[in-house]
């Protein structure tokens, strides 16, 4: 594969779509659709089997203990880390030379959690939309006109 000035991210906590742009003010094109369908589960699909129970300290009445994590919360987070490894892997083999992200807020800070150093200093362009539904013309019209700086 040829390396491209930019790789774009296109994500939510249940699908991503990896764009590639070969000049700033390029087309983009896509290099790879990922679906994670636990990212669109419901919470009762993602657990198995009912919460634990536990005593009451002052008493003798038991009730059921909540999760401590909301398990949608941690296929996000499960899901936002291969992502980043992709892009950090990405970034090793020379294969771009900046990097976009768009993704709802919440998701885009998964992923601001969960990137290197390294990789996070070639982030060119952020934006916290939901946008992995539209197509890749579509997408390019909410991206500035000029992707990253040609000079670097």
């Amino acid at each position: 594969m040829t390396e491209a000035k930019l790789w774009l991210l296109v994500a939510d906590q249940g699908r991503a779509r990896l764009f590639s742009a070969m000049t700033a003010r390029g087309a983009l094109e896509e290099v790879h659709d990922v679906v994670a369908p636990q990212g669109r589960m419901r919470d009762q699909d993602l657990t198995t089997d009912r919460p634990g129970r536990t005593f009451d300290s002052g008493g003798s009445g038991r009730h059921a203990m909540e999760p401590s994590t909301d398990p949608t919360e941690v296929e996000a987070i499960d899901f936002a880390k291969a992502l980043a490894d992709t892009l950090n892997r990405g970034r090793i083999e020379g294969r771009y030379r900046h990097l976009g992200i768009v993704a709802p807020p919440a998701f885009l800070g998964h992923l601001r959690k969960q990137m290197t150093t390294e990789t996070s200093r070639e982030l060119v362009l952020e934006i916290d939309k939901d946008l992995t539904r539209l197509d890749a013309a579509a997408i390019r019209d909410h991206l500035p006109e000029r992707l990253f700086d040609t000079l670097s």
